[in-house]
């Protein structure tokens, strides 16, 4: 393929981060005194941060607004990215490989732009990438926007831009969008993975091992 661009998503691709997301909702409805079952993740999985917030506010008929559960998740994590969360596996070699292609990449996430740049600053990353979007502005994963945004930035049109994605719902939007899609394995799908695979152009469980 003419590649001339790539996306990365962050929680599950390029940092190993998704048990933050797993916990801290549940933290957060315990904080207001609420119940959480322990898969609460799983039936937000699919949601934006908003919406995930609205959710969690009505099933658990929370004392307090979406916005200061969005506020309370943000407080819970900042600190996993700016100073604990690690790399996954072969992202450095896959980023110096990009780069001696001249191929632009950017990152397109669900968590906060600025949590996605301080995880990246923190593991040396950063200047691999020309900006990161999020889904807070552009919506859930489960519709394009943020992709088509991406892609809008990096000056690529999506047949020629490959998204990384451990997720099979974002990987499915970004396929569905005329995408080259890379499925990236990670442990907390384990139940997606043949799916993935089979919805994928590529799959890798290093991102070290992927070519073009």
């Amino acid at each position: 393929m003419k590649l001339e661009g790539a996306i990365f998503d962050l929680d599950g691709t390029l940092t190993d981060s998704m048990h933050i997301w797993n916990e801290a909702p549940k933290a957060l409805v315990r904080q207001f005194g609420g119940e959480p079952p322990e898969d609460l993740a799983e039936d937000i999985k699919e949601m934006g941060r908003r919406e995930a917030s609205e959710y969690m506010v009505a099933r658990f008929s929370l004392p307090c607004t979406p916005e200061q559960v969005m506020d309370g998740v943000n407080d819970l994590v900042t600190d996993e990215y700016r100073n604990k969360v690690p790399m996954k596996p072969g992202a450095d070699v896959l980023l110096e490989r990009l780069a001696a292609l001249g191929v632009p990449c950017g990152i397109a996430t669900a968590s906060e732009a600025f949590q996605a740049r301080s995880a990246m600053e923190r593991l040396g990353l950063w200047p691999h990438f020309r900006f990161a979007v999020s889904c807070v502005q552009y919506g859930g994963k489960t519709r394009p926007d943020i992709y088509l945004e991406a892609a809008r930035r990096l000056g690529t049109a999506p047949a020629e831009t490959v998204v990384f994605e451990d997720a099979l719902h974002a990987a499915r939007t970004a396929h569905e969008a005329g995408f080259r899609v890379c499925g990236v394995w990670d442990a907390s799908a384990e139940e997606d993975q043949a799916a993935l695979k089979a919805l994928a152009d590529w799959y890798v469980r290093d991102l070290g091992d992927w070519v073009p």
